[in-house]
């Protein structure tokens, strides 16, 4: 409360007492006006200078409520969105169960014509039903497209439900500093994009020094900092400098700071390569090594650092991340590069090849190219020539007048297109006059650092989805961008993008229902990328939408070569799982497969070994086992008590064939009708021989088999174009190659109204059974209905047991759901807990205490009139005053 202003006693001025009445008056007014706009508004503070610690509090304070309060309507719309995805999924546990509980009814030969199609009816209704729901929308909004919410999720495509959406989360605040994801993928909760073509190639790209910083080492950049250069010369002297390279945004920054900042007088060039870093010294008798600085990793992040001495510091692969703007001629290796110094400034400049690898083919080297300087041409007309037989890049120039420029320019013309060449900015003295100065004749280097591949863009690769073969054309494609935006048209049915690590591309089927493939169109591009689906390492468990091709009772495939006069051999070609033995490496140059059923010390098998003993007395074949060893001894007599001759054969079929019966108290159980090639008397005896191969076979282990159980009669391999096997033979004299049995079928030698496959050709085709398919509720009642359909009732067991996978996958979507509100409804209650304490204590800072106020207020007024009547009394004035 304001004092009242003191009224002087002594004798004053009528101007003074005038003076001083008036602000007394003012005063009191003002203060009344305070405390009456204080009680009318209920707020102590009314401009921040009337109380600056308590108005910045509360300033803060309601800032925090704002927030809250656009927490809290995120918060609140979140949980509608929420609510009404678990509203629309309520339903389709009900809708899968309902469809298994009849294809059960039909899932044997016992169910008739008219149930199987009222299943198949009830199977499309439950499609069209589920599209619908995964279609759900609130406020304009598809709850289940991932981030790409005014994108339509579920469409048909044909005969197939085409995934347009993604697998991002929406996220909104709902709390201060506090994103929450808001939706749920459909693909959580109806599946749509198949997890089964990863990527499986690192496509390293090229380092250039325009590549920044924050993209290398995967992406996770540089730590920053600084690194020391430490020079050693050949007397063992050292000298060092310090480099700040927490400036630099690109490797070429990083490089030239580096340069800038080496000893004085050292002589030490830094390099950019395709892989990484490179520091040189002068003299090959001189040392470079690069360290932290204090507690830095800078030096290890480039990939330099080290603590031992060398003329040539080849730095680590720094690997820069695979951006959508990075060039396909800059995947899957480095070129080849050198620098030619003349010496002086201005005229050094950099030589570096057009594509990848150690060299482009017979007699085109890339690495070791001697780029040479003779004289023979006019300044101005300077012309390249590359001899690949000789390993020379020579240039030809007028002595003492040709610039680096010109050079430049004259390998940047050369016919080949090999190599080009760049200005050598680190020897410039300006940019205006760099590349200015003379090319000296002794001027020369050797290329170096070329590794890898070129990608192989002018065969595209062959993409098979839905039943619809498409052969891709990517030579157009510059960037991988580009690459990503032909491989993922609407009409191939992909979703092809970077892969999290940032070193390679993924590619997934979005359609549901179809078989996808991925192959080759002649060429190896599919290879290269990673995503071709049928490779030496696809492994055959994976056939036939994971019923694999060999199964315990049927695990041979069997083929008939018939060589027409020479009659018909028949081969067993072991695809089991369990390991086998190999007997190729006996002296008879055919050889041959055991198979061991079961399993052994517990490792399958892989820990046993056959060894052969020789038995002169007896005609008969005997084995024992004492550890981990088979001894198989063969009895050489000669039944009338001779020893048969040395180098005379004996069958492996009939060898093993007469010990089958030997009890081995159940460990080991072999199959000698599977065993083909002869024992050597006299020279294979001591032979060792491993079993091995016991766990996933593979396409490669397919083609080996296949190999040594024919004595390399027939030999496969997988197919250039498209995908599969294409087993090759001798058909000269008229012989014929033919596929029977179970095992054949499941390889994809024919399909299952056929029961062999013959060629007369010298190449018998085996199709790709390898496909892949969207993991979803879709796909399962499509293949489910195909099955009903054709009456495969073990295929509609499978298919029913997928179901409950759906079911799994849905109810747990449904649990992530509930989860998720229930967290939002705690959070909501927090927040009003929250509200309620911010604003009370908002209300502590500058709300007003109306008792305080009405009092106050109450003081002001008598305090006014106080005043009133002592300027009446003291100024006695009258009209006549104002006359």
């Amino acid at each position: 409360m304001s004092a009242i202003l003191p009224i002087p006693t002594n004798r004053i001025s009528d101007l003074l007492a005038s003076q001083r009445i008036t602000r007394q008056l003012q005063s009191d007014q003002i203060e009344l006006f305070r405390a009456q706009t204080q009680i009318s508004t209920g707020r102590r503070i009314i401009s921040p200078s009337d109380d600056a610690p308590a108005s910045l509090r509360a300033m803060n304070l309601q800032r925090i409520l704002e927030r809250k309060s656009q927490a809290q309507v995120s918060l609140q719309d979140s949980v509608l969105f929420l609510g009404n995805a678990e509203i629309a999924i309520n339903s389709v546990s009900d809708i899968l169960n309902n469809v298994k509980s009849e294809a059960l009814g039909v899932d044997s030969t016992l169910s008739t014509e008219n149930e199987r199609q009222s299943v198949v009816d009830q199977i499309n209704r439950a499609l069209e039903q589920l599209v619908t729901i995964g279609n759900s929308q609130f406020r304009e909004r598809y709850l289940f497209a991932g981030s790409r919410s005014q994108q339509q999720p579920y469409d048909y495509v044909g005969d197939f439900v085409a995934f347009n959406g993604n697998e991002d989360h929406l996220r909104s605040f709902v709390d201060v500093g506090f994103l929450y994801e808001t939706n749920i993928p459909g693909g959580e909760v109806f599946g749509g994009i198949s997890q089964q073509v990863l990527g499986t190639v690192d496509l390293n790209p090229h380092l250039t020094t325009d590549t920044q910083v924050q993209h290398l080492n995967g992406g996770a950049g540089l730590s920053g900092g600084a690194v020391e250069i430490v020079y050693v010369d050949a007397g063992n002297n050292a000298t060092s400098s310090v480099v700040d390279l927490s400036g630099a945004a690109t490797i070429g920054d990083v490089a030239r700071y580096l340069q800038d900042g080496v000893p004085a007088s050292s002589g030490i060039t830094v390099e950019v390569t395709g892989a990484g870093l490179t520091l040189s010294t002068a003299s090959g008798t001189d040392g470079v090594l690069v360290q932290e600085v204090g507690e830095g990793r800078t030096a290890r992040d480039l990939g330099i650092f080290g603590d031992t001495p060398q003329a040539t510091l080849v730095g680590d692969d720094i690997r820069p991340v695979l951006l959508k703007t990075t060039r396909l001629a800059d995947l899957l290796g480095t070129k080849s590069q050198a620098t030619v110094v003349s010496g002086g400034a201005n005229n050094d400049f950099i030589v570096r090849a057009t594509q990848n690898g150690a060299d482009a083919g017979a007699a085109t080297p890339l690495n070791g190219v001697t780029i040479q300087i003779v004289d023979g041409e006019s300044a101005g007309r300077e012309f390249a020539t590359y001899d690949g037989n000789a390993g020379t890049l020579t240039v030809t120039i007028e002595s003492g007048v040709s610039t680096a420029s010109q050079v430049v320019d004259a390998i940047n013309a050369e016919a080949s297109g090999l190599f080009s060449a760049e200005i050598d900015y680190r020897d410039a003295a300006s940019t205006a006059l760099a590349g200015g100065g003379i090319v000296a004749l002794s001027a020369t280097a050797v290329t170096a650092g070329g590794s890898g591949e070129v990608l192989d863009q002018s065969h595209g690769l062959r993409v098979t989805n839905g039943g619809q073969t498409v052969d891709v054309d990517v030579s157009s494609a510059e960037t991988v961008e580009d690459l990503l935006n032909i491989l993922n048209q609407a009409q191939l049915g992909l979703q092809v993008e970077i892969n999290a690590a940032g070193n390679g591309i993924n590619a997934r089927s979005r359609w549901s229902g179809a078989d996808l493939t991925i192959g080759e169109n002649g060429g190896q591009l599919a290879t290269q990328l990673g995503i071709r689906t049928y490779n030496g390492d696809t492994r055959l468990e994976g056939f036939n939408r994971g019923v694999g091709v060999a199964t315990p009772d049927d695990y041979r495939l069997q083929l008939a070569l018939d060589g027409g006069l020479g009659g018909v051999t028949n081969y067993h070609v072991n695809l089991s799982d369990d390991a086998v033995a190999d007997f190729s490496s006996l002296s008879e140059p055919v050889g041959g497969l055991l198979d061991l059923k079961g399993t052994y010390s517990g490792l399958g098998g892989n820990n046993l070994s056959i060894v052969f003993a020789e038995d002169a007395l007896s005609t008969t074949h005997s084995a024992s086992l004492a550890g981990d060893v088979l001894t198989v001894t063969v009895g050489v007599g000669d039944g009338v008590g001779g020893t048969l001759a040395n180098g005379a054969t004996i069958s492996l079929d009939q060898i093993f064939s007469s010990i089958d019966d030997v009890d081995f108290t159940g460990a080991i159980d072999y199959h000698a009708e599977d065993v083909v090639g002869s024992y050597t008397v006299g020279t294979d005896a001591g032979q060792s021989i491993t079993f091995s191969g016991a766990g996933s076979v593979t396409v490669d282990d397919v083609i080996e088999r296949i190999s040594l159980a024919t004595s390399g009669n027939v030999a496969a391999a997988i197919s250039t174009v498209g995908n599969g096997l294409e087993l090759s033979f001798d058909n000269s004299a008229g012989q014929t190659l033919t596929a029977t049995g179970g095992v054949a079928e499941r390889l994809g030698f024919f399909d299952q109204s056929k029961t062999a496959a013959t060629s007369t050709t010298g190449t018998l085709t085996v199709e790709d059974r390898h496909t892949l398919e969207s993991d979803s509720v879709f796909n399962t009642l499509m293949r489910l209905r195909e099955a009903i359909i054709t009456e495969d009732y073990p295929a509609v067991g499978r298919e029913i047991d997928r179901i409950d996978t759906d079911l799994d996958r849905v109810n747990f979507a449904r649990s992530e759901l509930g989860a998720r509100l229930q967290s939002l409804e705690t959070l909501q209650f927090r927040h009003e807990d929250e509200e309620v304490a911010l604003r009370s204590a908002l209300s502590e800072e500058i709300d007003v205490d109306l008792t305080e106020a009405i009092s106050e207020f109450t003081a002001r007024q008598y305090a006014l009139q106080a005043s009133l009547q002592v300027a009446g009394n003291i100024l006695q004035l009258t009209l006549l005053d104002f006359l």
